[in-house]
């Protein structure tokens, strides 16, 4: 049984099955991506993409860690936020959630 369930949504649309019913993320999943809406919906993901290399980076990423350390479901003091190391214009975020263990999300810019 879950606690969470959510629409899967992709790219800003809800993810169809093969007879085009919707589908549904559980648990773990639904707060790796509530997260990303969050930060998305903040625009602090178009801004962390978009820098190249000035102190905006590191500030934005503050604000990031401190954004989703405010979700309950996450364990305060274990969010990372770290550069894709093959595609510069991705980052990933780490956190360890209080019931279903560690998650990380892909964080692109606007989706």
């Amino acid at each position: 049984m879950s606690i969470y369930r959510d629409l899967h949504i992709k790219n800003g649309d809800v993810v169809l099955d093969a007879g085009n019913n919707p589908t549904y993320l559980t648990d773990r999943d639904v707060i790796a991506q509530d997260i990303v809406h969050a930060i998305l919906d903040t625009g602090l993901a178009n801004l962390l993409v978009s820098d190249r290399g000035t102190g905006v980076t590191q500030d934005t990423k503050t604000k990031i860690k401190l954004l989703v350390e405010d979700d309950v479901r996450i364990m305060p003091g274990t969010v990372k936020v770290e550069q894709n190391e093959i595609n510069k214009g991705q980052w990933w975020v780490f956190a360890q959630t209080i019931e279903f263990g560690e998650i990380s999300s892909l964080i692109t810019g606007a989706e």
